[in-house]
């Protein structure tokens, strides 16, 4: 059998030129038709049997090679989706290529070891949490290990992401003439504003973990009409699911109370997929480091936690999970979700990083495979992590 890097150096050639073609025709969450119709493509060349749609997502896809014996089931995770304006300026057409890289290379390790490789690709995690869907439809229940990686300013083991909820709260007044009749009018967008002083009012009473961010959505239509209509948003993360939970109550509550203070009657919604948070598995994440630093990468490679939040939070609760990250800046002053890491996503460094992360993700895979007390060790770190 070759060696993962000669299998991924097979792959350069279609890899770059899918990885270009996708920053250079950047998609929006849930419009990525181009995407994946280039990853269909290319797995089914190389033997996998794709499904597009899955859960009733479009832009959603499985594609699976099996070995025909017995065996683990392991997941490689494709993203593809771009920013509004910015393009690929998160690198996800760099994800999907580090997916499916190394599912195609872990065919020859599937067909030695026994099992089955899968790549899954969801839609939009920028936005809605295409994840979010598949886990509720029961795609990753099947999976013994789920990896996927992500372009970063620098190699690191998977860490923390925040769990998130999405809260949207509509106020509902009554309109009237601000000077003439002010008397006769329920301002909604009062509501709205003691909804934002109670919950600043309740973040000395919440852990340290805990982000609130919100934003007035809709606040009225002039200055001498008595708002009847208020729409506010907010994102409330914590780095535990179970946490966060109890504070979206209280949130809600103060929601509540503004609206009883002003009159208002409210309507509370998710504008957008909650998210749990990514529950690591440290050991798949050591052993990927490893494959790493035997492939001749150096440096710093420590974990790396971020309040940030990504719906794979959703998969980590589901089977052992890693998000690991990779280097296609080199310069931690490039910040993602800015023109110059888009151009960075572009470039030939991070493509040859791409290839790297995806040798190592294929090692890794390949050790779940042909050593069942290493999978049944990174299984009972992950139902350790689960029962806390």
């Amino acid at each position: 059998m070759k060696t993962a890097t000669e299998r991924i150096g097979v792959l350069r050639e279609e890899i770059s030129a899918m990885a270009r073609t996708i920053h250079e025709n950047p998609e929006l969450g849930h419009e990525e038709r181009l995407a994946v119709q280039l990853q269909k493509e290319l797995l089914e060349r190389h033997g996998f049997a794709v499904e597009v749609g899955t859960a009733g997502l479009p832009t959603a896809f499985t594609a699976v090679y099996r070995s025909g014996k017995p065996g683990p089931t392991l997941a490689y995770l494709s993203e593809y989706d771009a920013l509004p304006e910015l393009g690929h300026a998160c690198g996800h057409n760099l994800i999907c290529c580090v997916a499916c890289a190394a599912g195609i290379a872990l065919k020859d390790a599937v067909d030695e070891y026994g099992g089955e490789v899968w790549v899954v690709g969801a839609p939009a995690e920028e936005t809605s949490g295409g994840k979010v869907d598949l886990a509720k439809a029961g795609v990753y229940d099947r999976f013994d290990a789920a990896m996927m990686a992500h372009p970063h300013y620098r190699y690191a083991g998977s860490g923390s992401l925040y769990a998130i909820e999405p809260l949207q709260f509509e106020f509902f007044g009554r309109e009237a003439h601000a000077a003439a009749d002010p008397e006769n009018g329920i301002n909604a967008l009062d509501a709205a504003i003691q909804t934002f002083n109670g919950i600043n009012a309740l973040r000395q009473h919440l852990r340290d973990d805990v982000r609130i961010h919100g934003i007035i959505a809709d606040g009225g239509a002039a200055p001498n009409i008595v708002p009847g209509y208020a729409c506010a948003r907010f994102y409330v993360r914590s780095s535990s699911t179970g946490y966060l939970k109890e504070v979206v109550e209280k949130v809600k509550r103060c929601a509540e109370a503004g609206a009883a203070a002003a009159g208002a009657t409210l309507t509370i919604t998710n504008f957008e997929n909650g998210y749990d948070n990514l529950m690591s598995n440290s050991l798949l994440s050591d052993r990927s480091i490893e494959h790493l630093r035997g492939l001749g990468v150096e440096g710093d490679m420590s974990v790396y936690d971020t309040k940030g939040s990504s719906d794979i939070g959703d998969v980590s609760q589901r089977c052992p999970t890693i998000h690991m990250w990779f280097d296609v800046t080199a310069d931690p002053r490039i910040g993602s979700h800015t023109k110059e890491f888009a151009a960075c996503a572009g470039s030939d460094y991070a493509l040859e990083n791409t290839f790297l992360q995806a040798a190592a993700l294929t090692l890794t895979g390949e050790d779940l495979l042909k050593d069942p007390a290493f999978l049944a060790a990174v299984k009972q770190e992950f139902e350790q992590n689960l029962g806390k």
